[in-house]
């Protein structure tokens, strides 16, 4: 990975962030697109840029989260489902689902329906 694929992934994470849309997915496509080999150490970059973007909308709403106690039983509503589901299909989510350009199209697909619709 070079200096202008890491600054084209940065901003694509970055824009992605702050939308209701998939940021994940959009930097895997990007990934995919620019022919960026799926490496131990680019994973890792994945994962600390999302870790940047998601810091900053902590940081963008740090008064809200310290005041507000509603917000964090809505997050814990909606974080504790996803976590529990995440935890028990872990196997069949990593071997059928992590990587899948198809399934990360698919979702971007009927996830910008549903936002149309």
């Amino acid at each position: 990975m070079n200096l202008v694929q890491t600054l084209i992934l940065s901003i694509v994470e970055g824009i992605t962030e702050f939308l209701p849309i998939s940021s994940t997915g959009h930097l895997v496509l990007a990934a995919k697109l620019m022919g960026i080999v799926q490496t131990e150490f680019v994973k890792s970059f994945e994962i600390a840029i999302q870790l940047g973007a998601i810091l900053a909308v902590v940081w963008l709403y740090r008064r809200t989260l310290v005041k507000d106690w509603e917000t964090w039983k809505r997050m814990l509503a909606g974080f504790l489902p996803t976590g529990i589901l995440g935890l028990i299909f872990y196997r069949v989510i990593k071997n059928f689902l992590l990587g899948n350009e198809a399934v990360t199209l698919w979702a971007l697909f009927i996830g910008g329906l549903v936002l149309i619709g």
